[in-house]
């Protein structure tokens, strides 16, 4: 029972689906400023805060989102180069490096967001919503990274795995060709 609710958390990907409706919201108000502005003359500066707000959300969550599924831009050349032991072994190593940059990153976006005092100039709200973004992109990357650590540990002798994760990369270069 436990097993089938994590692999249903799992297959929620709640970062693209809030991505998706920061994004949206932001596209939704720059259209109506845009309208308002150009065909009324009729100027909001809240929606400008909002939809940057929104904007600087989508950003992070996408991140995230695409860190979670291992999306990131990378440099196939030099690991396709190396055996297969010495690709695991620079899996595990950037995996650290990650981790250590996302924890860290975690750590200042936290401090930087807790002492923050400004406010909006439209809005008078504080800047510790919008900027609550950081911390939360950050420390899901760390708990991402953690289990990317874990698990290269894990299977770091099993080569089902290997194979396993290269076919399935090859099909979702294919996927994304055909799109």
């Amino acid at each position: 029972m436990s097993n089938d609710i994590l692999k249903k958390f799992r297959a929620i990907e709640f970062e693209a689906l809030l991505g998706s409706i920061t994004i949206s919201v932001t596209v939704i108000l720059v259209i109506v400023n845009v309208f308002l502005r150009y065909f009324l003359g009729i100027q909001y500066s809240w929606i400008e805060e909002v939809s940057v707000g929104c904007f600087i959300w989508t950003v992070y969550l996408g991140a995230t989102a695409s860190y979670r599924k291992r999306g990131l831009i990378g440099v196939d050349a030099v690991t396709k180069i190396l055996p297969l032991k010495g690709r695991r072994v620079l899996r595990v190593i950037t995996n650290t490096l990650l981790l250590v940059l996302s924890a860290s990153m975690f750590y200042l976006s936290y401090n930087y967001t807790s002492s923050s005092d400004k406010i909006t100039s439209a809005l008078e709200i504080s800047y510790v919503y919008i900027n609550s973004s950081l911390p939360i992109s950050f420390g899901l990357m760390t708990i991402y990274s953690i289990y990317f650590f874990i698990y290269d540990i894990i299977n770091f002798n099993n080569l089902e795995i290997e194979e396993q994760e290269e076919q399935e990369e090859f099909e979702q270069q294919i996927e994304d060709v055909m799109m």
